[in-house]
C-alpha cells in the first residue's frame, strides 16, 4: 500500500476522532466503528513491511564427477531457496600448477552451457564418439552456477565455482613383450585415474577386431602375463586393455599391441637401432639403420610407435633385406618417433614365418631410436609492451633444444637454433620473413618460454632454422596480439536514451536499458568485443551476450531482463582479434537505467514509508495525535511531524529535511538510495474530503521531484488524481494515485 494511502486512511480516523471530541459524534460515528474494526487500520500495521529476498544464495557446494564417465561429466549443487532454475557455465583448463593440479581460467573464459537448468543436477556431454587419441581425456573442466528467479524479481546469486571435473581416460600406454619368451607373452600398461580393475583382450587380427576377453585383473596392477601353448608360438596376437572403475563405468579401447611369443629357429634379436638422420637434420623423412643378423634368408619388420600413439604401425614391406629404412610415412612436426626391428625367416616349408626377438629401441629402452622432424615452436602466444609500440612474442624452445619443455629427456643429442619471425596482414595471407632472428644461444627461457619483442603487425608465424646445415622448418601455427584495451568506456546512469527510454521498453521491473559506449584501441578490434556485467566491481562477470559486438560498434544497449532497481552494476569490455583472442580489458564502469515514473514513485515510497515507521503521534487515535514531533533519518536528516485542528478539519504537515534511511546496495560508499528534502501535507474536512500538497526533491541514485498537488481525498481514502514524477533528464509525468496499491 502506499504511503499516501496510509497517510490517508490515518487522516480519516484523526478527522473523525478530533470532530468528535468536539460533540460532531453522530456524524463518524458509523464510519468511525466500521474503519478501526477493519484490518489495515492501524497505521503500524499497514505500513509494516515483511523481509525480501533481494539476491539469491549461490549455491552452498558444486560437485563434479572425477574420473567417472568416459563421455559426460556429472554436476550437482545445492539447491537455493527461492531460485526458479540455475544458469550453468564451463570453463576448460590445460594448465597446471606446480602441484599438477588443473588452474581455473579467467572468467572470460566461461561459457554458457545452459541457462535454464531446472533441477540441481547436469550432465554435460564432452564427447560423442571417443578413442584414447581424444584430447579432451588430457583436461580439466570447471563449472560454476548461479541461482535465478527473475519471476520474483531477485537478483541472480553470485557464482559458485567447482573443482576441476574430469573424464574417465582410457589406457593410452600398452606394450606386449615380442620374442622374449616362449611360454608367455608379457602384456604392460599405464594405469589411469579411479580404475578398480583392467580388462585384457586379445586378438589375432591388427586393428584389434574380434577380441576375446583374456582376463580381468585389480587396479592396482598394470601388467598380465598371458601363457601361449607350443602350438601358439611365434604367432602375432593384439592386445587391448579396457578401465573399469567402482561407477560400473568402462573406457574406450586401449592402443592396441602387437606381441608374440619366441619360436624355435627364429633369427636373433637386432641390435644396434639407431637414427641416421631425423634428429632436427629433415624436415620429412626420417632415416635409420641396423645390424644385420647372422642366417640365410633373413628379413626384417620395421615398427613405429610415438609419443602421441603408443600403437605400432608396421613400415616395411614383405620381406624387407636390407638394414637401412627411411620413413616418410605420415610424419608430423613436435612428435617424437620411436622405431624397432625384428628379424625374422621361414621354416623349411616356406610357408610359417619365424620371428625373432624384437630390438630393443623402444621408448621404453635403455638406448631408444629416438627421431623428429625439424619442428617449428609448439605454440606462438603475441602481446603488445606496454607502450603499444611493439610486439612480444612467446614461444617454447623447439624439439631438440636442450630448452624444449618437451624434451623426451631420453637423449642427450641436442641441436642449436635460431627461430625467424614471418608477418602477414591476413589470416590465411602469403607470410613474409621479416628479417627478425633470434638465436637459441642468446636466449633464456622463462618457465620453458621464450620472449622476443619485435615489430608490431597483424598475424606472425615462426620457423626454427638450423644454421648448420641452412635448413627451416616449416612454419608454425598463425597467431595474432591480442587487441588493446578498449578506453574511456562509459555506461549511462539513470538517463533518458532518445529513441531507448520509450514506453514499452522497460523490463518487468520497470528499469530501462543502459547504454555502454567505449573507444576503439588504436589499431582496432577485428574480431569485435564481449561486453562483461556483473553486480561487483572485480568478480562474477558475465558476458552480456553470446556472439561479440561487431567490430565497426562502440556502442551497446543492454536490455537487461534481470535488471532491478536499486542495482548498480559493473561493466567492462574485453577487445577481441580476428582469432577472437582477448588479454586486456577495458576500465570497468558503472551503470544502471532509468525507472519508469510508476517504478520511480515505488521506490521513493519506500524511504517515505520508512520514516512512517518512525514516527509516534501518527500511530495514536483521537486527540492523542496532535501535536509535532521529529526523528532522524538513518544515515541522514530528519522528519518533523505537526497535526492540528483546521477549522471543521485537520492539517497535517509533514517535512523532510536531506532524510535518508537507505544506502545503494546497502553500500555506504555508493551513496544514499533516496534522499528526500520537502513536504508531504494533508488537510481533509469534517467529511474526510480534502487533498494533499507539497513537492518533494530526491537527491542520490535516482535525483527527482515528486509532487503531490493532484491527489485528491474522498471518504478519507485517495479517490482520484494523480503525482506527479519529474526524474532528472525526463519531462514531467503523471502518476495514478492507485500506484503503491498494487
Amino acid at each position: 500500500m502506499s504511503h499516501n494511502k496510509l497517510r490517508l486512511s490515518y487522516l480519516f480516523l484523526l478527522t473523525s476522532y478530533l470532530l468528535l471530541a468536539f460533540s460532531c459524534t453522530q456524524f463518524f460515528e458509523d464510519k468511525v466503528y466500521k474503519d478501526s474494526k477493519s484490518p489495515g487500520t492501524s497505521l503500524s500495521d499497514l505500513i509494516s513491511e515483511k523481509v525480501e529476498i533481494t539476491q539469491l544464495d549461490a549455491p552452498l557446494e558444486v560437485n563434479v564427477s572425477q574420473a567417472v564417465s568416459p563421455d559426460c561429466n556429472f554436476i550437482t549443487w545445492s539447491a537455493v531457496t527461492g531460485a526458479d532454475y540455475y544458469r550453468i557455465e564451463r570453463a576448460v583448463s590445460n594448465s597446471l600448477d606446480s602441484d599438477g593440479n588443473f588452474i581455473e581460467p579467467d572468467e572470460a573464459d566461461y561459457e554458457v552451457l545452459n541457462k535454464f537448468v531446472y533441477s540441481t543436477s547436469f550432465t554435460d556431454e564432452i564427447l560423442t564418439t571417443y578413442s584414447y587419441k581424444n584430447e579432451e581425456y588430457g583436461l580439466g573442466y570447471f563449472y560454476r552456477v548461479s541461482a535465478e528467479n527473475p519471476r520474483k524479481k531477485y537478483d541472480a546469486s553470485d557464482f559458485k565455482v567447482s573443482s576441476p571435473a574430469t573424464l574417465f581416460a582410457p589406457v593410452t600406454t600398452v606394450t606386449a613383450s615380442q620374442g622374449e619368451d616362449s611360454a608367455y607373452i608379457m602384456v604392460r600398461w599405464q594405469k589411469t585415474a579411479n580404475a578398480a580393475s583392467y580388462q585384457i583382450w586379445r586378438s589375432q587380427y591388427a586393428d584389434g577386431s574380434g577380441s576375446a576377453l583374456l582376463a580381468t585383473v585389480t587396479g592396482n596392477q598394470n601388467w598380465y602375463k598371458n601363457t601361449v601353448d607350443s602350438a601358439a608360438q611365434g604367432t602375432d596376437f593384439y592386445f587391448t586393455v579396457y578401465a573399469v572403475n567402482s561407477q560400473g563405468y568402462k573406457t574406450c579401447a586401449s592402443p592396441v599391441a602387437l606381441g608374440y611369443s619366441l619360436v624355435d629357429g627364429a633369427p636373433a634379436r637386432v641390435t644396434n637401432v639407431k637414427i641416421t638422420t631425423g634428429r632436427g637434420e629433415t624436415t620429412d623423412s626420417i632415416s635409420l639403420s641396423w645390424d644385420g643378423v647372422a642366417g640365410n634368408n633373413i628379413y626384417y619388420a620395421v615398427y613405429r610407435t610415438s609419443s602421441i600413439d603408443s600403437a605400432a604401425i608396421k613400415l616395411s614391406a614383405k620381406d624387407y633385406a636390407q638394414t637401412t629404412f627411411t620413413d616418410s610415412k605420415n610424419l608430423a612436426p613436435n612428435v617424437y618417433y620411436y622405431y624397432q626391428v625384428m628379424a625374422y625367416t621361414y621354416d623349411e616349408d616356406g610357408t610359417t614365418q619365424l620371428k625373432g626377438p624384437a630390438s630393443d629401441s623402444s621408448a621404453s629402452s635403455k638406448n631408444p631410436c629416438e627421431g623428429y622432424l625439424l619442428s617449428p615452436p609448439s605454440s606462438l602466444s603475441v602481446v603488445y609492451t606496454p607502450e603499444g609500440s611493439k610486439c612480444v612474442l612467446s614461444f617454447p624452445a623447439a624439439l631438440g633444444s636442450t630448452d624444449c619443455p618437451k624434451d623426451s629427456g631420453l637423449s642427450d643429442d641436442y641441436n642449436s637454433y635460431s627461430y625467424r619471425i614471418y608477418t602477414c596482414a591476413t589470416q590465411t595471407g602469403n607470410f613474409t620473413y621479416s628479417g627478425d632472428s633470434f638465436s637459441d644461444t642468446s636466449l633464456v627461457p622463462n618457465e620453458g618460454y621464450y620472449s622476443v619483442t619485435v615489430d608490431t603487425a597483424k598475424f606472425y608465424k615462426i620457423s626454427t632454422f638450423r644454421e648448420d646445415i641452412s635448413l627451416e622448418s616449416a612454419l608454425g601455427t598463425v597467431s595474432a596480439p591480442s587487441p588493446k584495451a578498449a578506453s574511456n568506456l562509459t555506461a549511462t546512469k539513470k538517463a533518458f536514451i532518445s529513441g531507448v527510454t520509450v514506453s514499452g521498453n522497460a523490463n518487468d521491473n520497470g528499469v530501462y536499458p543502459v547504454k555502454v559506449t567505449w573507444t576503439a584501441p588504436e589499431g582496432g578490434a577485428d574480431g569485435g568485443y564481449y561486453l562483461y556485467r556483473s553486480t561487483k566491481p572485480d568478480s562474477g562477470f558475465r558476458k552480456v551476450q553470446d556472439d561479440p559486438v561487431s567490430s565497426d560498434s562502440t556502442e551497446f544497449i543492454d536490455s537487461y531482463d534481470g535488471a532491478k532497481p536499486g542495482t548498480i552494476y559493473y561493466y567492462r569490455i574485453l577487445s577481441l582479434n580476428e582469432l577472437k583472442q582477448g588479454a586486456n580489458y577495458s576500465n570497468t564502469e558503472q551503470g544502471y537505467g532509468a525507472l519508469t515514473a510508476d517504478q520511480y514513485m515505488r521506490e521513493y515510497n519506500k524511504t517515505i514509508k520508512s520514516s512512517h515507521k518512525k514516527l509516534s503521534l501518527m500511530h495514536k487515535s483521537g486527540t492523542g495525535a496532535l501535536g509535532s514531533e521529529s526523528r532522524d533519518g538513518t544515515y541522514s536528516g530528519s522528519v518533523s511531524y505537526e497535526a492540528k485542528m483546521d477549522g471543521l478539519g485537520a492539517r497535517i504537515i509533514m517535512y523532510y529535511n536531506k532524510y535518508a534511511d537507505f544506502y545503494i546496495n546497502d553500500d555506504e560508499s555508493l551513496g544514499y538510495y533516496f534522499c528526500v528534502t520537502g513536504n508531504t501535507n494533508t488537510s481533509a474536512n469534517m467529511s474526510a474530503n480534502g487533498s494533499m500538497d507539497g513537492t518533494v526533491t530526491c537527491e542520490g541514485m535516482y535525483p527527482g521531484t515528486v509532487k503531490y498537488n493532484g491527489i485528491e481525498i474522498k471518504g478519507g481514502n485517495a479517490g482520484g488524481g494523480y503525482y506527479v514524477i519529474t526524474q532528472e533528464g525526463f519531462e514531467a509525468t503523471n502518476v495514478s494515485y492507485t500506484v503503491g496499491n498494487e
